[in-house]
């Protein structure tokens, strides 16, 4: 016998329950946006902190429950099925009666292909999205429950045509209920994304069939990923909601940086999102997504996307090099190999503008820079010229590879000179560390990413280390809740995540696990409870700035860190378990990965712990053969069984636990009484 959809969302909002506690309901946001929607549709219906859904136009549909019919607040949370899947969930209570609300978004129900429409709009942009409020009776008394669902006023001026054009949700559904002890009552409301007049013929829709294969679909799509879990559930199911989040924020395969703001492509952000989804083993989607880069080509060879910000260049041709090193396709190597040569012929070209004399000589010209908050375009941006050595360097690479060996010397030789301006340039700073930009001025952005994605200088180079110390103890006072502080003129007391992440990577190469694991566990703190991460954080409120969540770039550069943690590719080397917590190796404990692409092949990897230990299994790869495995091993860990090919690194023991429950209570023990309250 099927069951009921009140059966079904009992089970669902059970399962939550079951497993309640920090990991789940800890929820860092004032301002803790969702979303759900459908991979590449051109856009997602956002839930806002107070649990309205957003729709075309700004339009608002709001949720009220109880006697009075009081409207839900951002104090009540929200949830994502099993911590990922993209189907909002929040509870509320008036009296004996809990109120279990649902959210999410499907194809049309008459669509030809409802299979094919759920990955892309095969037929139509708009999409349904469904709201279920069951109304659960838990006394052994007789109780009255009500609801309603309507339209309410859009919070802002459509910024978009299309928008404008889409016509006024009108729908409006409302229940009464006398429920017996322990009844339950349901009820569904409907919307199309972009009003349409004829939308009443969807009422009559299975809400129990479209929520069952919502979920089968998004179980689908992570089953086909690489598999990756840890003892942590929070981290894992992070994973999980940092591949939806990439997935629904992509647009016909082109990335963009988010729903409902950012909705463009950046250069700078889609390397890093093209890269999460090559390693999550979406290849579908990283196909689609580094086509996107070609367009982005300017006539004089320079990749471009944001004007005059020179990184993207650099960014652009790594991006093309890592897929092809991930994917191991030469024909596309040698496709994208001419377009890579142009763009560092730009670079070349570009470095030779400024005279001989200056004191910039031979470094790329003065340029406006977003990340570094430098605006006036009258600095050299220390990042724009890293990123464009990297460029240099993987183009000799792919020029390496393809056999080209005139061109690999050639480009070698460029970086060597490339390298003495940039050497010269760090000279004049006066400082033992790399500034934002050659004139000392800035906040740090670019010129943190030294030793990754891949290295440019030597990771026992004292500049890497000087340059984490002073971000993290010195600059604007130092880190705040363990994370890297972004300072502009305009803005109140910010901090950066994401961009923390690329000196976290440094640490990851210069072998320093327990501060990666520190500040890992830092990063997952600064999310909702529905794993969605943000851009920039006005701390002292708990504020994403410019309501910047589920943001794209937030989510893949967790999902990045965390593979990194596990499998590190460092030039012909394959390092495994380079910075993981020491109790994911504990007696009990299992961390397995599967159909992990690497540059040298796919792998799977198998460590359980035993009381004396831990086992290792590994398969693969088998592509090509990395110069070295390592596995990195704590010294209270040894490693019982035996691994061919593989060496073994004993670091010291972790001196602190570092887990979710762990980062929460330092969190909260920091803050007044006042904070707390919020």
């Amino acid at each position: 016998m099927k069951t009921t959809l009140v059966a079904l969302l009992l089970c669902i909002f059970a399962s939550a329950a079951a497993f309640a506690g920090v990991e789940d309901d800890f929820d860092y946001f004032v301002n803790n946006w969702n979303v759900i929607g459908l991979p590449d549709y051109m856009y997602g219906a956002r839930i806002t902190p107070d649990s309205q859904m957003q729709l075309a136009g700004g339009a608002l549909v709001q949720i009220r429950t109880g006697r009075n019919l009081t409207p839900l607040t951002r104090k009540l949370g929200k949830q994502a099925m099993d911590g990922w899947i993209p189907v909002i969930q929040v509870t509320a209570t008036d009296g004996p009666v809990r109120y279990e609300i649902a959210y999410w978004a499907t194809p049309l129900p008459d669509s030809k292909d409802w299979q094919r429409a759920f990955r892309w709009p095969e037929e139509t942009e708009n999409f349904l999205c469904w709201i279920s409020v069951k109304a659960v009776n838990t006394s052994d008394a007789p109780a009255e429950a009500r609801a309603d669902v309507r339209p309410a006023a859009p919070v802002a001026k459509p910024k978009r045509a299309e928008f404008v054009t889409a016509g006024k949700h009108t729908r409006e559904y409302a229940w009464n209920w006398k429920l017996a002890p322990g009844e339950a009552r349901e009820g569904i409301a409907r919307y199309t994304f972009y009003a349409t007049p004829n939308a009443a013929r969807y009422d009559q829709a299975d809400a129990r069939l479209w929520l069952d294969r919502t979920v089968a679909f998004w179980r689908g799509a992570m089953a086909r990923a690489a598999k990756i879990e840890v003892p942590c559930r929070k981290s894992t199911r992070a994973l999980l909601a940092a591949h939806v989040c990439q997935m629904i924020a992509n647009d016909l395969g082109d990335m963009r940086g988010g729903e409902g703001f950012y909705d463009d492509f950046y250069i700078r952000d889609g390397a890093y999102q093209v890269m999460e989804f090559e390693e999550a083993g979406l290849d579908d989607f990283a196909a689609r997504a580094i086509d996107y880069y070609l367009p982005r080509q300017q006539r004089d060879g320079r990749f471009e996307s944001q004007r005059n910000q020179y990184d993207a260049n650099g960014q652009a041709v790594w991006s093309l090099w890592q897929y092809a090193k991930i994917t191991g396709d030469r024909g596309y190597l040698e496709r994208v190999y001419p377009r890579m040569l142009r763009a560092v012929s730009w670079t070349m070209q570009e470095r030779r503008k400024t005279a001989a004399g200056s004191p910039f000589a031979g470094l790329l010209t003065a340029a406006p820079a977003d990340g570094e908050y430098l605006w006036d375009g009258k600095h050299h941006i220390a990042g724009y010229d890293f990123w464009n050595l990297r460029g240099l360097l993987c183009t000799a690479d792919a020029a390496r590879s393809l056999g080209k060996t005139e061109d690999a010397a050639f480009l070698l030789e460029e970086a060597a000179k490339y390298r003495e301006a940039i050497e010269a340039a760090w000279k004049r700073t006066g400082h033992g560390y790399f500034p934002p930009s050659w004139e000392n001025e800035g906040t740090h952005w670019g010129n943190t990413e030294t030793l990754w994605p891949t290295r440019l200088f030597d990771r026992a180079d004292a500049r890497v280390a000087a340059s984490s110390a002073f971000v993290e103890k010195e600059f604007a006072g130092g880190y705040a809740e363990g994370t890297i502080r972004w300072v502009s003129p305009k803005m109140e007391d910010a901090i950066h995540p994401y961009m923390g992440a690329y000196t976290v990577m440094n640490n990851l190469v210069r072998g320093e696990d327990e501060k990666v694991v520190e500040s890992f566990y830092w990063y997952l703190l600064h999310s909702t409870a529905a794993n969605a991460f943000p851009e920039g954080i006005f701390y002292k409120r708990r504020f994403a700035w410019s309501d910047t969540i589920p943001h794209v770039t937030g989510a893949c550069n967790y999902a990045i860190m965390m593979r990194h943690m596990l499998v590190h590719e460092d030039g012909d080397e394959l390092h495994l378990l380079a910075a993981v917590p020491d109790w994911w190796l504990a007696d009990g404990k299992e961390i397995r990965v599967e159909r992990l692409p690497t540059h040298f092949g796919p792998i799977d990897m198998l460590v359980r712990g035993s009381a004396k230990g831990v086992n290792v299994e590994l398969t693969g790869p088998v592509r090509e053969t990395p110069k070295r495995i390592v596995l990195h091993l704590p010294a209270s860990r040894p490693l019982m069984n035996t691994l061919s090919g593989v060496s073994l690194v004993n670091r010291p023991d972790q001196k602190q636990r570092w887990d979710f429950p762990t980062v929460v209570e330092k969190y909260r023990s920091s803050l007044s009484a006042e904070q707390r309250e919020k």
